[in-house]
């Protein structure tokens, strides 16, 4: 395909420009946003001041290219070879890649604001609106004040990853892993979570008004303020879900027929598993956790004045700060049990080896 050929295609609106071979070609200057150049031959071809915005160049061949003041904001760069390309100048700015793509040796893609894919990437306040991630490892990696939306992450990895305050609305995360990841005060709405891993997910003050949430699972999820008004929750397991009073579900919904836990003030937590479970600053004031399990469970600066422990497991749980004011522990089970700075005034510590306030 001849320079001249290309751009007359892209003018009558065709973007699929998959596999050309356009080595050498003098392209200067030319509009070719938003097309598709997935594994074309782009080598030693004059690009320089073209705009090349939001195009996908994954697995291209640019290297030798002269990009010089090229504009690549959006584009995908994801196992693209640019060694030897002429970078000068160039805006890269939001542009996607990952360990496979090959920049020249002087080059730093980080200083020049260029996204990296890949798992424990630092990718704070990166707009990533309207990209295909779809099947991406991005697990463990710091997401937050993200701009994800309208973003395609079907079948995407987000484990243990950081996404606090990230827009997600109208994001697609159907079949998504979120295990354990970190969404508290990220905004959802609208959001495809069909079939989604969400276990261990922190929605904390999140919005998913409007989200689809069918098949999800949330087991262990906290949904402590989350707004799931209007959301969908057909076939979604919610067991050992912890949720508050100020999370709101669709009408007629009832959290706890489907294994939701509340905690507050005066709940009723007999037996109930919380192990591995964050509570941090949580009100369980008069709570009953007779013989409910807490192994590991991170209660910092909880409240639990008065809370019935009774023969509960509270081996690895983490008291700091928390206020355990009257509270009734007898027989508890306190191995490895972070106390330190907590309020244990008036607590009843029988048959925990914490008699005397020291183990």
């Amino acid at each position: 395909m001849t320079p001249a050929e290309l751009l007359e295609k892209y003018a009558i609106g065709e973007r699929n420009f998959s596999g050309v071979d356009l080595s050498w070609a003098n392209l200067s200057q030319a509009d070719l946003s938003d097309a598709d150049f997935w594994e074309a031959n782009l080598s030693g071809a004059d690009l320089s001041q073209a705009n090349l915005a939001g195009t996908n160049l994954k697995s291209a061949i640019l290297s030798r290219t002269n990009l010089t003041r090229t504009t690549l904001t959006a584009a995908d760069l994801r196992s693209a070879d640019l060694r030897d390309a002429i970078l000068q100048n160039a805006n890269l700015q939001n542009a996607l890649y990952d360990r496979a793509t090959q920049f020249p040796n002087d080059f730093d893609p980080a200083i020049a604001r260029a996204c990296l894919i890949a798992p424990q990437s630092v990718l704070q306040k990166a707009v990533l609106a309207r990209m295909d991630l779809s099947g991406t490892d991005l697990s463990r990696s710091d997401l937050r004040h993200a701009n994800l939306q309208q973003a395609t992450l079907f079948g995407v990895s987000l484990a243990q990853s950081n996404l606090s305050t990230a827009d997600l609305q109208n994001v697609d995360l159907h079949e998504a892993e979120l295990d354990r990841a970190t969404l508290s005060g990220a905004n959802l709405s609208h959001a495809k979570l069909t079939y989604a891993s969400l276990q261990y997910v922190d929605l904390s003050g999140a919005a998913l008004t409007g989200a689809n949430l069918t098949g999800a699972n949330l087991w262990k999820a906290n949904l402590f303020g989350a707004d799931l008004r209007s959301a969908i929750l057909e076939l979604t397991n919610l067991q050992g879900a912890v949720y508050d009073s100020r999370t709101q579900f669709p009408p007629n919904y009832d959290p706890n027929q489907h294994g939701a836990l509340l905690i507050a003030p005066g709940a009723n937590l007999q037996q109930a598993d919380l192990r591995d479970m964050s509570l941090a600053g949580a009100d369980l004031m008069g709570a009953d956790l007779t013989e409910a399990n807490l192994i590991a469970a991170d209660l910092w600066g909880a409240n639990l004045t008065e809370a019935i422990l009774t023969h509960a497991n509270l081996t690895e749980v983490n008291f700091t700060g928390a206020d355990l004011t009257g509270a009734n522990l007898h027989d508890a089970h306190l191995e490895n049990t972070n106390l330190q700075a907590a309020d244990l005034t008036d607590a009843i510590l029988t048959g925990t080896g914490w008699e005397s306030g020291e183990q």
